[in-house]
């Protein structure tokens, strides 16, 4: 056993590694310690190698995190590493004899893992059940992580010292101005999440817009009663892209963190609907997470983040991207990258969840939103490392 934890404090410098029976490894004034707490977490470790095993320990509460967890998350591919497992393999012996019949129990899938028969389809039926699964919490958790503007993508932050809810403002300030948007735009929003793109657009530019959304939760949330702005002049819609679009009458559109859960097999045929939704020289922006070219780091399908956040999601190269708007129909007009200003929005949810820790715990439990800790923090630590990026691309329909 103590071989283990020297193995993990010696991959996580800083930090002190402490196990149920009393052992431990590591500097004894570190900040942060991880913290073995039952002999389960190491056969959850080994029934699921790689992420999906140490998700599963921390989300059951069996490994533990006293301090910060993004300091252990940016030594997330050592911890990863087939070689770290084979020594937890090696002290497996030594635990089995502790293991009751309750922690084998625990290796297997926990109560807030998504399970889906066949992943990876991107049908309508799946998507809509995978949207649900992701945005289907309660309101008041959104809100307590999100802030006041339930604006759930990257904010543009243009000062040090600027608040979560200007830089929102400012995106869809941002947005709006390469839109071009006025009085006589009908502005189309694919993923309207909760409405703030909508409301902002209608309330400062005096145009009409029309929303789609495959999530129920948030179209039931956008029933209630508008803004008295934008009484009469947002109409929302709810269903899978490909069955409410195209939609006449629109003269301009955006999707905003979206692609995401289109998926490579769905990108051009996504981007040809929201086209034919589009007179020639009508503007479109999407804004979307993507990958390096080339780089094979994807969400896995019995990856953490595909079991407890976000089901079927995939990234995609920019490269891909702007291909495939070019194949359907738009000349592509600027593209531009917004990482660091992900890395502050990301930041400030991980402080708000934190902040309103047991409110969100008592909304949806506290495994639940121990993995939604670990996914935003994961997040940080890829944008940190600039493995995934943000972009605005800008098109024109030809």
């Amino acid at each position: 056993m103590h071989r283990v934890l020297d193995e993990l404090a010696e991959r996580l410098p800083g930090v002190r590694v402490t196990s149920y029976d009393g052992l431990s490894s590591g500097p004894a004034d570190a900040r942060t310690t991880l913290i073995i707490a039952s002999p389960a977490a190491f056969a959850q470790l080994l029934r699921a190698p790689r992420g999906l095993g140490l998700a599963r320990a921390w989300v059951a509460g069996t490994i533990r995190v006293d301090g910060d967890l993004h300091s252990i998350l940016r030594h997330e591919d050592a911890l990863r590493d087939p070689s770290m497992y084979a020594v937890i393999a090696l002290a497996l012996p030594q635990v089995v004899s502790k293991l009751r019949y309750q922690d084998f129990a625990l290796t297997g899938p926990t109560d807030a893992e998504y399970r889906s028969r066949r992943p990876g389809r991107h049908s309508v039926s799946s998507d809509l059940s995978e949207i649900d699964f992701h945005y289907g919490r309660e309101l008041e958790f959104f809100r307590h992580v999100l802030g006041p503007s339930l604006t759930y993508s990257c904010a543009l932050f243009s000062s040090a010292g600027e608040s979560l809810e200007a830089a929102q403002e400012n995106k869809h300030r941002t947005i709006c101005t390469k839109l071009n948007l006025g009085p006589s735009s009908v502005v189309l929003d694919v993923g309207c999440g909760w409405g703030t793109f909508l409301r902002h657009a209608v309330g400062n530019y005096h145009c009409r817009g029309i929303g789609i959304t495959a999530s129920q939760a948030q179209y039931l949330a956008l029933r209630e009663p508008q803004d008295p702005g934008c009484t009469g002049k947002i109409e929302i819609r709810y269903g899978d892209y490909r069955q409410l679009l195209p939609i006449p009458g629109v003269t301009a559109a955006t999707s905003i963190g979206v692609y995401e859960h289109i998926g490579e097999r769905n990108s051009r045929r996504f981007f040809g609907l929201v086209r034919s939704c589009l007179q020639p020289g009508s503007l479109y922006l999407n804004q979307s997470i993507v990958r390096r070219e080339g780089d094979r780091t994807k969400f896995r399908r019995n990856g953490f983040a595909q079991k407890y956040i976000f089901p079927n999601a995939e990234l995609l190269p920019l490269a891909r991207q702007i291909s495939d708007l070019e194949r359907s129909g738009f000349r592509i007009m600027s593209a531009e990258l917004y990482g660091p200003s992900y890395v502050k929005t990301l930041q400030c949810w991980i402080d708000n969840l934190v902040g309103n820790w047991d409110k969100c715990v008592q909304i949806e439990g506290e495994g639940r939103v121990r993995g939604w800790l670990m996914y935003l923090t994961g997040s940080l630590t890829r944008f940190e490392r600039r493995s995934i990026d943000v972009v605005q691309v800008l098109a024109e329909a030809r």
